[in-house]
């Protein structure tokens, strides 16, 4: 439990910061070329501590697992590009910072009690 909640305190702070950097980039990058950027930074850096961490067993996905992850991809990169369209359009990062991760976190907890967690 208590790594648990280690992990989501800074899986916060990376939200914070994600946020913040989105709007500084909005305005001087196409948002779909942005979102692929990101994707191909986190593919880079997840390769780096994979590599560090591997295990033979870290390679075994189920058919299921593999379908999620795809979802999270597809989720990932609409983030990204939403994220980019939102503060390209001007809106300052104190209004749509709270609404892109306050509307997140209401909607997965939402999304939770639906699915009985």
């Amino acid at each position: 439990m208590r790594s648990g909640l280690f992990f989501a305190f800074f899986g916060a702070i990376s939200s914070a910061l994600w946020t913040v950097f989105h709007h500084e980039a909005a305005s001087k990058v196409n948002p779909i070329v942005g979102a692929i950027i990101v994707s191909i930074f986190a593919m880079i850096l997840g390769a780096i501590i994979f590599s560090f961490k591997y295990q033979a067993s870290a390679l075994v996905i189920s058919k299921k697992g593999l379908l999620f992850l795809a979802l999270v991809g597809v989720a990932a990169f609409a983030s990204d590009y939403f994220a980019l369209r939102t503060f390209a359009s001007d809106l300052p990062v104190s209004i749509g910072g709270p609404i892109l991760i306050g509307g997140g976190v209401a909607l997965a907890a939402t999304i939770g009690v639906i699915m009985g967690e």
